[in-house]
């Protein structure tokens, strides 16, 4: 019987230790991890609130202000520049499409705008193409006097054919057609 004594007792002992030691719940670890990274006290979002605040919000340290960068002008530029390329994307393909209109002979007046726009920038190459419409009136009346100087206008910006284009049209001009051209 001394050695049931002995157990019981040892058990006895062992069960009133278990409350008075002191054990360390995961909550308890991690709170002691962040009071360790944040100098002493513990961030509002990790206190407990069944718990009374020992530190008020006077005596918490002071976080730094951050100072707001201004917006990086690199990528405003980026922004720009792909405003850009995709206006000039959007031009090209403009100046396809009326280029199509025409070789289709679906020409309506958002060609001809186009058309005109470019022969207004001096574009040789619009310049030649309305020279020709209107040589052949093909989207447009004919007017061969304004397709003469037109093709004499594509001659000076270097148009290959441009010249003697501009005298086919001549040698196809009744004589009233080539007086308005003297005056």
């Amino acid at each position: 019987m001394n050695k049931a004594l002995k157990i019981i007792l040892s058990i006895t002992i062992f069960c009133a230790l278990i409350p008075t030691a002191k054990s360390a719940s995961l909550d308890e670890i991690y709170r002691d991890v962040i009071r360790d990274d944040n100098s002493g006290y513990l961030p509002i979002f990790v206190r407990n609130r069944n718990r009374p605040e020992l530190l008020f919000e006077d005596n918490l340290p002071k976080e730094e202000k951050t100072i707001k960068k201004k917006e990086q002008p690199t990528v405003k530029l980026l922004d720009e520049r792909k405003i850009k390329q995709d206006a000039i994307k959007a031009e090209e393909e403009r100046w396809k499409n009326t280029i199509k209109a025409i070789q289709t002979n679906q020409i309506t007046a958002k060609e001809l705008k186009t058309l005109d726009e470019y022969v207004e920038k001096d574009d040789s190459k619009a310049i030649e193409i309305k020279a020709w419409m209107l040589a052949k009136g093909h989207g447009i009346k004919q007017n061969l006097v304004e397709s003469f100087l037109l093709y004499r206008k594509a001659e000076k910006l270097g148009v290959k054919d441009a010249k003697k284009n501009a005298a086919q049209v001549y040698r196809a001009m009744n004589r009233d057609q080539r007086e308005s051209l003297v005056k």
